[in-house]
């Protein structure tokens, strides 16, 4: 289990950076291929839906982040939040929220995004699931719903992929001061083990700035609520972190690598970090 996160480096991608044809900005979502220091890092896809291949080196004080190659799937623009391989398959699962609708869908061997799940209920205005992770044995798919429509209570659904059976769960998101929007939310999810999740939580107040705590939660073995167990860290000070949306276990399971959005905006900032756990 994760005790404690302590910082071990940062690495900023400078605005309009390219590698080859794409923009390496919107990022969303990262995930450990499982080979070497290899990862999946999935961006906000306006044209041709795509992950980038990145090799990232984790040391005691800095983080370096060199991308590789492209994924291009056969899908047309890709709202992507989150990108998952299931343990089980071995596959590669993507969580899409759309303005009105949720996906998540599975990566086929021709590329193509076969649909695994749609979100059954009306959900708010780009506030759909971002949060996607499976269970150890890879059964069960956890969803987190960014924010739901009419109270400080979210959900995280947690979905069969055998019988399609599905549980939803409460998760009571932090009560922001001058939050008139609503708008803290669950911008991931990861498993820590099959009854802990890790959960980020992130909102943006003109008047106050960033907010983005990182959570232990507990999946219950009775009841249907995720309930907050440890807060292991709070990057609501720094102004060098803004819109965390996505983490991984590094190669070597010892840190987590958090990745933010920049929202395709010049004052914004595309980070990596790393975390060391302890």
């Amino acid at each position: 289990n994760i005790d404690t996160l302590i910082f071990n480096g940062v690495t900023i991608i400078p605005h309009n950076e390219k590698f080859f044809d794409e923009t390496i900005e919107e990022l969303s979502g990262i995930e450990y291929t499982g080979s070497g220091n290899h990862y999946y890092v999935i961006p906000q896809s306006r044209k041709k839906a795509h992950i980038f291949l990145a090799e990232i080196i984790v040391s005691d004080s800095e983080i370096i982040v060199h991308f590789d190659s492209i994924l291009y799937l056969n899908h047309g623009s890709l709202e992507a939040e989150s990108i998952r391989i299931n343990p089980k398959d071995k596959q590669i699962y993507i969580a899409e929220e759309a303005d009105d609708t949720s996906y998540i869908y599975r990566v086929n061997s021709k590329n193509e995004l076969e649909v695994v799940y749609t979100s059954r209920a009306e959900q708010r205005h780009n506030r759909g699931y971002e949060g996607l992770c499976f269970s150890l044995d890879g059964e069960v798919m956890y969803m987190g719903l960014e924010r739901s429509k009419s109270s400080d209570a979210t959900n995280i659904i947690a979905y069969s992929l055998a019988d399609k059976s599905e549980k939803i769960y409460t998760y009571y998101l932090d009560v922001l001061p001058d939050d008139k929007r609503k708008d803290n939310g669950i911008t991931e999810l990861l498993l820590l083990n099959d009854s802990t999740l890790l959960v980020v939580e992130r909102a943006y107040l003109r008047t106050k700035g960033n907010f983005i705590k990182i959570y232990r939660a507990l999946i219950p073995s009775e009841g249907s609520e995720i309930v907050k167990e440890k807060l292991l860290t709070d990057f609501s000070d720094s102004p060098e972190i803004d819109n965390i949306e996505g983490v991984s276990f590094s190669a070597s399971g010892k840190e987590l690598i958090f990745v933010s959005d920049n929202n395709g905006n010049q004052h914004q900032k595309t980070l990596f970090i790393s975390m060391r756990i302890e």
